[in-house]
This record gives C-alpha cells, structure tokens and sequence, in this order.
C-alpha cells in the first residue's frame, strides 16, 4: 500500500499488498518506485520524429502551491492532485494553509476540470488511481470514486491502511499480505480480498502479474527464483458438471549472488508477453528473464547502461531509462539508443491501455512506446 508523506502524493509502485479478512493487521501500505531523479538533460525535441504535443495545464492554482502529483488510468482519463506548498500563502488564520486541490481530464490533458476534495481539511493525502477509480487518502481516512470524481465513497481502513474493498485499484489479482506467514494470491473484489482456493505451488509469493486469465506469480527463496504459471481450467467432478479453477504450473533456477536483489517483479506486455525483473542495487541494470511457455529465458545484455532509472517490457524488446537517456534492449541483449522525449530520469510504468506514462518531476509524458519517438504528450503545469 501508499506509504504516507506529509503534504505530498507519492508514486504508484508494485501491486497492493492489502488486508484479507482473518488474516494479521499490520503496516501494509504500498511501496512506491523511486521518485524521479531531477533531470539533467531534460530538453524536449520540438520538431523531427520526436515532437511532443506539449499540453500545460490551465489550472486555477496558486503560484505558491507546490508542482502536483499526476496519474492518469488511460491514455485520456487522468487526476491531478495539487497537495502541498512551497511556501505559505498571503492569507492567514486558515486551519488548513494548503488545502488540496483535485483536478480531472476525459481528453488526454487537453482541458481539467475541479473536482470538490472530500476532505480538504485534513494534513496528509495521497491518490491512486486505476481500473476505473480513483482513490484518496486524508488522515486515518479513504476515498474512492467510480465517476470521475464526481462523488467520494468514505470508507476507515484499520491503522490507516487501505481498505479491502478499494483494492480494485491495483487491479483484480494481487499478493496478500507482507505481514502474513505465508503470502497468498488473492483477488480484490467488492466485498474485500478473496484467496485463490488452488495457491501456487512454490516456497514464497511476492510479485504478480496477469492478463486475462493467466497469472504469473514468483518469488526468490534462498537463493532460487520460483516462478507459478496459473491458468483458469474448467474440470468436470464426479456428475459432470464443469467446475472452474486454477491450475498451475512451476519452474525455479538458480541466482548468482541473491543477496543484491532487493525486489522481483512481474511485468506484462501488451501482446501478452510476460518478463521477470529482479532488481538490483538504485541504478544498477537489472537480472531480466524472458518467459516462454513456463520456461525462463535469460537476457544476455553485453554493456549494460548505468543509472538505470526503470524497465518497463515492450512486444520484443525491454524499454530502459537512465539518468541520461532511453534505451531499447532486442532479443538478442543488444542495446540500442531510442529517440524519446523521456530523457532526465523518467519513470516508466504501462496504463491499462497500453500507453506508456513516463512521470517525471513537474509532469506526465504519455505515448504509443513507438521506436520513432512519435505521438508523445507532455502534461505539466507552471505556476502563473
């Protein structure tokens, strides 16, 4: 789940960890992905095959309110959550100097709508946002809206946490719970967080992905990566009827030194092709497998870049931010430079859609994940 910072929106990150009914209560926010690094060649082409579509957002926003934190769920619904200050307004005696402000768009960036905050007199927020909703922190309570904004459900998860019934907002399939003896995959429904009745078969689950009906979940276990691979199987019992459930398949392969992984990570494209990421050391170029069929395929990369800042799969090929630059890695592990407007640091993740959001201090970059660099949108906002 969010961690909370005070004032400030957070990066979304790995999928929830959540709260299942009966199961052990104890801190389960989520753990965002580094936040961008402040960019150090943050020119955007104007003209070429990398010309961005440059959409500032007209916002009515103090100049003193800090630079907001923006999520969209596809490539034309989005929210902007302005929750902090940089410095303290003109007016005084406010019980709240920087109340948030939330703002909606249906077209992409092109114009934003104000939506009424449900708690703006509350000191910490954080949103997310995802499968149709979206949802707010203030305090010890949560929000969550599946019209836009446009009306707030009010719901107090325990010690601050999420509640189950939010879920959904980190998608159907997820691993519950970090504070749990033995994390299980779940799916997030209306009435909370339901455990798969056939589990994986493999020592520890951490990280999950899915596409229709497949799952991919995996773990590292004294120094093996175990991998389930679960299909939605219908069987017939004893009078023929068919029966829905999952079936899975496994494989684990050894890790030279396991001790600088911190983080496995699941990832999907949009084709359906499935990658394994065990990241290493901030800004050491990650192990990365190739699943095909229930097997995993090492990817050979020669010279590595460094300062890496995110992978993120692509049909074929794994899209690579660093510090400096974008990068694409073929089949065969050779590395190529990419003509991109995501230079400086930007954080890759993929939207429901297959649109790649590239987020960055100060804005959004949205865009087809073309070689070419083409039909890219940068969302940002400055104060007037």
């Amino acid at each position: 789940m969010r961690p909370r910072i005070a004032g400030l929106a957070v990066l979304a990150g790995l999928p929830a960890v959540l709260v299942l009914a009966g199961c052990s209560i104890g801190d389960i926010r989520r753990t965002p992905p580094e936040r961008a690094v402040q960019p150090t060649d943050a020119a955007v082409p104007t003209s070429g095959p990398g010309a961005v579509d440059r959409r500032p957002m007209r916002v009515p926003v103090p100049a003193y309110y800090d630079t907001p934190y923006i999520e969209f769920d596809n490539a034309n619904h989005g929210y902007a959550l302005f929750a902090g200050c940089l410095s303290s307004p003109p007016a005084a005696g406010d019980s709240v100097v920087c109340p948030p402000l939330l703002f909606a768009t249906f077209d992409g960036g092109e114009s934003w709508q104000q939506r009424e905050h449900p708690a703006p007199y509350v000191a910490e927020h954080s949103m997310l946002v995802g499968y149709g909703s979206v949802v707010l922190s203030a305090g010890d309570d949560w929000y969550r809206s599946l019209d836009g904004a446009s009306t707030f459900t009010r719901s107090a998860g325990s010690d601050g946490s999420m509640p189950p019934e939010f879920a959904m907002v980190d998608g159907p399939y997820q691993v519950c719970c970090q504070t749990d003896p033995v994390p299980k995959v779940v799916e997030a429904t209306e009435q909370g967080m339901v455990p798969l009745a056939e589990q994986p078969q493999i020592p520890v689950v951490q990280t999950i992905g899915h596409l229709g009906g497949k799952l991919t979940v995996a773990g590292l276990h004294e120094g093996r990566l175990h991998v389930a691979f679960g299909a939605l199987v219908a069987t017939p019992d004893d009078r023929g009827v068919f029966e829905t459930g999952w079936q899975w398949q496994t494989d684990a392969i050894a890790i030279a030194e396991p001790d600088q992984i911190r983080r496995v990570v699941v990832q999907v494209a949009p084709s359906g092709e499935r990658w394994l990421i065990a990241e290493r050391e901030r800004g050491e170029f990650p192990l990365v497998w190739r699943i095909n069929g229930t097997q995993l395929e090492h990817l050979p990369v020669g010279d590595p870049p460094t300062g890496v800042v995110s992978v993120l799969p692509d049909d074929g090929r794994l899209l690579v931010t660093t510090r400096t630059g974008a990068w694409a890695v073929g089949a065969d592990g050779r590395l190529e430079p990419i003509y991109w407007p995501v230079r400086g640091g930007a954080y890759l993740t993929r939207l429901r859609d297959g649109t790649v959001l590239a987020s960055r201090d100060g804005g959004v970059l949205l865009g087809p994940a073309q070689p070419s660099g083409a039909g890219w949108v940068q969302i940002s906002w400055a104060p007037s």
